[in-house]
């Protein structure tokens, strides 16, 4: 009687555990279970793209700057000459002006961006003047100089960069606008003549009109970096300026941009800007 007594208090215990215990799940438990956690913020910083011709590093606290080697200079000039051979210059009457001295410079420092292997690479640029000595006198000063009017043309070629954005020319001009060329893209811009009406002669119609001084600048470059150049000229209206921190390469004397300026009279810089070779230009960059 005591056992029947005892088995039945048990059997109502394992029904009351039964019933306050929920099942346990299907299959084997695991191990160590992982513990729920929050999820992570979103960041504001952007994604970095790999790309080293479209990451555009402006922060100089990202770059190891150290100063550049000499035959990593050497290596530059050699491009800078091949460059400047390849850039068509003007013909006679214009001859290279023997006032101003040849002006090359190759940059003194390159850097590398930490955590990367990209490189700011090296920076070089060369300027040319032309001049032609012309037949007529100069009198918006009085009637009687004889001052002897020379019509200039300059050309920069800059590697890696440029020289800046610029509002372009400082005489009163129209707007910089984009012109195609031929496997590049360029900016031009060119300055309104001043028309003084009190010395128009109407009887003298075997001049010539004056060609107005214009400025075109040429960007050869990869595609990537003319998406951005189009960008900043129609963000600001001027031409476009970038420097060798957004032309990351993969050694300190890799050559990734050539731009080349014309400035002169807008028949002659145009005549010139439409020799350029291009495809031998492109050449000289990495494939």
């Amino acid at each position: 009687m005591r056992i029947a007594r005892s088995a039945f208090i048990f059997c109502c215990s394992l029904l009351f555990t039964l019933m306050i215990t929920p099942p346990l799940p299907a299959g084997p438990a695991p191990a160590n279970p992982a513990p729920k956690s929050s999820p992570a913020p979103k960041s504001n910083r952007p994604a970095l793209n790999d790309n080293p011709q479209v990451r555009r590093n402006d922060i100089d606290s990202t770059i190891a700057w150290t100063q550049a080697v000499k035959e990593s200079q050497d290596q530059m000039r050699r491009v800078l000459v091949k460059v400047l051979q390849a850039t068509p210059k003007p013909t006679t009457p214009y001859e290279l002006s023997a006032d101003e001295e040849v002006s090359d410079d190759v940059g003194a420092k390159a850097g590398m961006v930490k955590g990367t292997q990209h490189w700011v690479p090296i920076a070089a640029r060369a300027d040319r003047e032309y001049q032609v000595v012309g037949d007529e006198t100069d009198d918006s000063s009085s009637e009687s100089s004889d001052e002897v009017v020379s019509k200039i043309c300059e050309i920069q070629v800059a590697l890696n960069g440029t020289l800046g954005l610029t509002t372009g020319l400082a005489t009163k001009s129209d707007k910089p606008h984009i012109v195609e060329l031929q496997g590049a893209m360029a900016v031009e811009q060119s300055a309104i003549p001043i028309v003084d009406s009190t010395k128009i002669d109407s009887g003298d119609t075997g001049r010539a009109p004056e060609q107005p001084m214009t400025l075109l600048r040429v960007y050869v470059v990869d595609p990537d970096l003319e998406t951005h150049v189009r960008k900043l000229h129609k963000e600001t209206g001027a031409f476009p300026g970038f420097g060798p921190t957004q032309v990351l390469a993969d050694h300190p004397d890799e050559l990734r941009a050539i731009v080349i300026s014309y400035y002169g009279p807008k028949n002659d810089v145009e005549a010139l800007a439409r020799k350029i070779d291009v495809a031998a230009l492109r050449r000289l960059l990495p494939s």
